[in-house]
């Protein structure tokens, strides 16, 4: 890290560890539950760097999902959870989704880097900056270093584990998004992504699908959120391990002026938390036996 700058050195410190895994007291079903986008610790030294507000920076984050389904834990599943911010590196990304002035060979950029979100994003969404000033490309490789890569190899590690003591895995891959689209409409209480249908088993989203839907959620699949890398990397149903990306409302629970719970945010937790506890019970060792 001799190339880092002393702010950046300072924020990495502010943000060790970068990510958390709480553990039940007993897995009792091949499932992971993760929120990679629900980290709100802003160090300062990011702060300053920045041209934007704390409630402007706040804009991409998936604000209290971590909280929202910590309810996995207690029915028997681990929980993922980063602290840094999605604006400051972004674990749904892969990690070469970076700017030519941040790698040292020519590339190829993808899209979303171009648009400034790809790995270490420089904008919010695609107009507004997130910089006064770019950080050099020794900043942003330590937070791929310090924070990206640890967090890819605890997902990694849960996903072996889960397949080592259940022979399979599900991943839950938990976001919020924003509750109205472009044109005014409201979307669904509940997207459900799987690529298209390639990164779990069709009976697997289908058993989510129904769970949410008895409760009286509105549910919709892929449109327009189908998952993101993480949903992509890890969803092998071939292989036994299966991936959804969960994207949840934030009209149902989210104050969007002040960015505090709305008073059905402890309704929803209930909620989610009976979503969680059915599905876990749907992929125990001895419900997968029956079936």
């Amino acid at each position: 890290m001799t190339d880092v700058s002393p702010a950046e050195r300072a924020s990495l410190a502010a943000l060790t560890p970068g990510h958390c895994v709480r553990w039940p007291e007993h897995w009792r079903a091949g499932v992971i539950v993760a929120s990679p986008h629900s980290g709100c610790v802003y160090p300062q030294g990011f702060r300053d760097l920045s041209g934007l507000s704390a409630a402007q920076l706040r804009r991409n984050e998936d604000i209290f999902v971590d909280r929202l389904v910590a309810g996995a834990v207690e029915a028997g599943a681990p929980l993922l959870s980063a602290r840094f911010p999605r604006s400051y590196v972004d674990v749904n990304r892969a990690p070469d989704e970076l700017p030519q002035v941040w790698c040292d060979t020519p590339i190829k950029e993808t899209v979303r880097a171009q648009a400034g979100i790809g790995v270490v994003p420089t904008h919010i969404g695609e107009r507004s900056p997130i910089y006064r000033r770019l950080p050099s490309r020794a900043d942003a490789q330590a937070r791929l270093a310090h924070l990206y890569h640890p967090y890819h190899e605890s997902l990694s590690g849960l996903i072996k584990a889960s397949h080592a003591r259940f022979g399979q895995s599900l991943l839950l891959d938990c976001h919020s998004m924003p509750g109205f689209a472009p044109m005014g409409s409201r979307r669904p209480d509940i997207i459900l992504g799987d690529r298209f249908g390639q990164s779990c088993e069709p009976n697997t989203l289908s058993a989510l699908r129904q769970i949410l839907q008895s409760d009286g959620f509105s549910v919709a699949v892929n449109y327009p959120y189908a998952g993101g890398y993480v949903t992509e990397h890890y969803g092998r149903p071939h292989e036994g391990a299966e991936a959804i990306q969960v994207e949840i409302n934030r009209d149902l629970y989210l104050n969007p002026i002040t960015l505090a719970p709305k008073r059905g945010y402890d309704a929803l937790v209930a909620r989610l938390s009976g979503m969680l506890a059915q599905i876990i019970a749907l992929r125990s060792p001895a419900a997968l036996a029956a079936q």
